[in-house]
């Protein structure tokens, strides 16, 4: 069978060829009614773009890169990393855009923006985390635009995206849950103090309890994983050893903590309550199960890779998103 051409689309819609290739190349100043009628004669057709020409034509890679931390190749199921790649992933797909891996770590300070400036891709999607902040001020210049799934410290690019989830608003809903279940000596272990959503969540959680005229507890950093909660909760219990509510800013962590306090004699939720955050895989299989403050993880990696595909598309776009959190409650309020 003869492959449908760029010819046969423009015949079958009754336009000329130059109209076809730049509804095909994705521009966006086509009549409405054209484009329409391009899109779908090239889906009767069959027809399949030349993404080679159309690279050549456009300018554009027709890919983009994925920037995450090396250590979560280490753990690819259950966390906050896997639920934001899964998502990001998607979107690319549905946008026809091919998603290119870019691993990278504290050794890391020249390849990943080296890789930005060669032309290999359209943009890139950083997944942000502790591991990498040391690589914010190197990519905020980039020649190709960003988006960032956690809100970096640092002024952006002003074509920069940002995708996170309401942390200040999370934090007040631990406090809240923490508070109605009684607790009045509430710590919290926070995450690292370079990561503003680590810093939006105390915020939360020191208003909240401001407005029902309870102090905050004492405070420890972790860095999002289950040893550093455990160690984090050590700590706590060290210098606040009839704490009655703890507010953990990640499920990782709280799982840690939650290990410390049943092996120190304390029983969960008896003694203290437990809020973690993210409602990953591990908050519902904790024993007992984690009430925790979701994050729309996934949703937050779709919506960073369909408004990085429309910016490099040459459409305006929103540069800034704040998706809803929530409460889940479970056995450990």
């Amino acid at each position: 069978m003869v492959r449908p051409t760029i010819v046969d689309v423009a015949q079958a819609a009754g336009v000329s060829r130059a109209t076809a290739a730049r509804v095909l190349s994705g521009a966006t100043n086509v009549d409405r009614q054209m484009a329409i009628a391009v899109e779908r004669e090239a889906e009767r057709l069959g027809y399949e773009t030349n993404f080679a020409a159309r690279v050549l034509r456009g300018g554009r890679a027709g890919a983009i890169g994925l920037v995450i931390a090396f250590n979560e190749l280490d753990s690819l199921s259950g966390t906050f990393f896997t639920a934001v790649l899964k998502g990001a992933a998607k979107g690319l797909s549905a946008g026809d855009v091919q998603p290119v891996l870019l691993p990278a770590d504290h050794e890391d300070q020249g390849r990943v923006p080296r890789f930005l400036r060669s032309g290999a891709v359209d943009g890139a999607i950083v997944i942000l985390q502790h591991e990498i902040t040391h690589l914010v001020e190197a990519l905020v210049d980039s020649p190709v635009p960003i988006a960032w799934v956690g809100r970096p410290l640092v002024e952006l690019a002003p074509n920069a995206i940002v995708v996170d989830s309401d942390n200040y608003g999370g934090g007040v809903l631990a406090a809240r849950a923490l508070v109605e279940a009684g607790r009045t000596r509430i710590g919290i272990i926070t995450g690292p103090p370079d990561m503003e959503p680590a810093r939006d969540r105390i915020r939360g959680w020191q208003d909240e309890l401001a407005r029902h005229d309870i102090a905050p507890g004492p405070m420890v950093h972790g860095d999002f994983t289950v040893d550093s909660g455990s160690a984090a909760m050590a700590r706590l219990l060290q210098r606040s050893p009839d704490l009655d509510g703890l507010f953990a800013s990640s499920d990782l962590m709280a799982s840690g903590a939650i290990r410390v306090l049943q092996a120190s004699g304390r029983s969960v939720p008896a003694d203290v309550s437990v809020v973690g955050f993210d409602d990953v895989l591990i908050a519902a299989a904790s024993d007992p199960p984690l009430t925790t403050i979701r994050q729309p993880l996934e949703e937050m990696g779709r919506v960073a890779a369909d408004t990085l595909i429309r910016l490099t598309r040459g459409e305006t776009v929103e540069h800034d998103h704040v998706l809803p959190t929530t409460l889940v409650r479970r056995e450990s309020l």
